[in-house]
């Protein structure tokens, strides 16, 4: 793939889709969203129960990037597709790896920003409580987070490139993010084998272990696999388009 990929024009695809999303009300509807949830569960915490930690940001921050995600990445590749610049795109020499790595280098921007916007919750604790706050635990959550976000980013994108109706991709990512997370919510009701492969499938233990501040190579690697997996998918289904 890197023999032939274009890293001009994987970043520059980058820099339009990150232009574009900002842009949009969309990301500052969900960054609101985002915020304000997590925010509220972090104050809670944080006054009524007196725990200096981000640990609750990285409980409850994934069940809200289960919707927060998808609706991000529900138009990356549907809106090309809905609105004819994809063919135009498979007109020029560009290929589909660029294409897709320019559109979720994009949504890393954007994400990167969202979730980097948590450390302000780090930093209030550090101001508040800074005997109490527990740095490599909150750096491993925000980390995870985003590794997190990215995984789920991965599969947006693929459900994304799916359907050119944006409706339809947001509920096909929201499944595609379903099935990773709850898989890891209810590895207990198995047994044996099956539970310990339905745990090391699913992502939540992949990101509780990071949350703790303990940096497994064997989560990087999970989490690397698994938007490496989404991607090939997404570049295969476009793929299927051109012809």
């Amino acid at each position: 793939m890197s023999r032939y990929l274009d890293r001009r024009v994987v970043w520059a695809l980058a820099q339009r889709t990150f232009r574009h999303s900002v842009e949009s009300p969309i990301a500052y509807v969900v960054g609101l969203f985002f915020y304000g949830f997590v925010g509220g569960i972090f104050a809670l915490n944080f006054f009524v129960n007196n725990e200096a930690t981000t640990s609750a940001i990285g409980m409850v921050a994934p069940w809200v990037l289960w919707f927060v995600i998808p609706a991000l990445t529900m138009g990356l590749i549907s809106d090309e597709l809905r609105s004819g610049t994809f063919e135009q795109l498979s007109t020029l020499p560009v290929r589909d790896w660029e294409i897709v790595l320019g559109k979720f280098l994009g949504f890393a921007m954007l994400t990167a920003i969202l979730i980097g916007g948590l450390a302000f919750f780090s930093i209030l604790v550090s101001f508040l409580s800074p005997q109490r706050l527990d740095w490599g635990g909150n750096l491993g959550v925000l980390v995870g987070l985003y590794l997190f976000s990215l995984s789920y980013g991965a599969m947006g994108l693929f459900a994304s490139s799916l359907a050119k109706n944006q409706v339809v991709c947001l509920i096909l990512g929201m499944i595609f993010c379903t099935a990773f997370f709850f898989i890891g919510q209810f590895y207990s009701v198995f047994s044996g084998t099956a539970a310990r492969v339905a745990d090391s499938l699913g992502i939540t233990s992949h990101l509780d272990t990071m949350g703790r501040g303990v940096w497994d190579v064997r989560d990087l690697v999970y989490f690397l696999s698994l938007i490496t997996f989404f991607l090939y998918l997404s570049v295969q289904r476009l793929l299927t388009r051109r012809f």
